[in-house]
């Protein structure tokens, strides 16, 4: 299955952007919901639910509901070559100085479940460790 012109440009212009590439990070991390995003990257729920549905109409991510929480996942259907493009540039973005700040963030909210799921309402779980 090969991938349009068109579609590789959206994908591109979809991870132009910091915030985007931030949220592309921790997604790499695992699934999350808007809040656990919101919280990792201390932005507003409005601006994260912007990027979420670009990435999403990008094709880069899915969406599914879980309970009363909306969670967002890379999606893994994507052509092999576009899937090594995400991973990349994942890794990319974990060799600059900002993304353990964020990953300790995200590690520390998920940490919290109690706190966290009196506040918001959800499970909290364990951040997978990057090889």
């Amino acid at each position: 299955m090969g991938i349009k012109l068109e579609e590789l440009a959206v994908i591109f212009k979809a991870l132009s952007d910091e915030t985007r590439l931030r949220i592309l990070y921790l997604l790499g991390i695992r699934p999350l919901c808007v809040c656990e995003i919101m919280g990792a990257l201390n932005i507003t729920q409005t601006k994260t639910s912007r990027h979420l549905i670009y990435l999403k109409n990008a094709g880069i991510l899915t969406s599914s509901k879980e309970d009363r929480w909306v969670v967002y996942r890379l999606r893994d259907d994507l052509p092999k070559e576009v899937r090594d493009i995400l991973k990349q540039t994942i890794t990319l973005l974990d060799k600059t100085g900002e993304m353990p700040e964020i990953g300790n963030r995200l590690q520390t909210i998920l940490q919290n479940e109690s706190i966290y799921r009196q506040t918001f309402g959800i499970d909290g779980c364990k951040v997978r460790k990057r090889a």
